[in-house]
């Protein structure tokens, strides 16, 4: 079960207190407490959005000074399988400038005390690892090109006792709103241990990709697995949607080993 905490500037997130206790920080952003207006009202952590640079910028900052945490280092998220393991020197990389981010990944690790790691959603599902005993931490995400690509399976091989990885699952689109194609479906069921949860609802094709990486972390040996189910799409007050929305912001799961 996720805390909700309201901080600072009504900043809101969602924080894991059992990874709290165990000396990590995993915080998934909601939409309140920035600066955006127009269809970014609110938090929009998401430079290449099209929103004003310098307004996301404020609103980044905002976040950091919330959590009481460094600046963050953010890759540019290309639906890869491209996982990139960070240390001091890739600090804050891509916080003020994308074109300084960490280049075409999807999912950072790190074991660094105090460096901050993030990824960026409106609707793909965001995924904390950590590995308390080895003091590993990382942030994935995972759209349907992602997880059809083995996202998850190459995160978690960035571990080295899978058992011993402890994973939240936060908020994504959720089934009710993500209808898909046949061949997406498909695409996502052959890369997912267990396949891909699916329903049909007259002539549309529902897919659950949350739920599918929760199931598959689980068939892939990890213990703990909370997966939150905060949808994006039915809760516009609460979390941008592209789904819903076309046009709109980025929330993000941002993470630290504490100690």
């Amino acid at each position: 079960m996720l805390d909700r905490r309201v901080l600072d500037h009504d900043v809101t997130v969602l924080v894991a207190p059992r990874l709290e206790s165990e000396g990590f920080l995993v915080a998934f952003s909601e939409r309140s407490g920035g600066v955006s207006d127009g269809p970014f009202r609110g938090l929009n952590l998401g430079l290449k959005s099209g929103d004003d640079p310098d307004v996301v910028r404020e609103n980044r900052r905002r976040l950091i000074r919330a959590l009481g945490i460094a600046a963050f280092a953010c890759p540019r998220q290309v639906h890869s399988t491209n996982v990139v393991r960070v240390g001091p020197e890739s600090a804050g990389m891509g916080f003020v400038d994308p074109a300084n981010g960490i280049p075409a990944a999807d999912a950072l690790v790190t074991a660094s005390p105090g460096v901050p790691i993030a990824v960026l959603t409106a609707d793909c599902v965001p995924v904390a690892l950590v590995d308390p005993a080895a003091g590993e931490i990382a942030v994935v995400h995972a759209g349907w090109r992602g997880v059809a690509a083995g996202m998850v399976r190459a995160a978690l091989g960035a571990f080295a006792n899978p058992a011993g990885v402890e994973a939240v699952v936060g908020p994504a689109v959720g089934p009710d709103h993500y209808e898909v194609g046949e061949d997406v479906a498909a695409a996502v069921s052959a890369a997912s241990e267990g396949g891909a949860i699916t329903r049909r609802e007259r002539s549309r094709l529902l897919l659950d990709l949350p739920g599918t990486v929760a199931r598959t972390l689980r068939n892939l040996g990890v213990r703990q697995v909370e997966h939150v189910q905060e949808c994006t799409a039915c809760q516009p007050e609460r979390f941008f949607s592209y789904r819903r929305d076309g046009r709109t912001g980025r929330q993000g799961l941002i993470a630290v080993r504490l100690s």
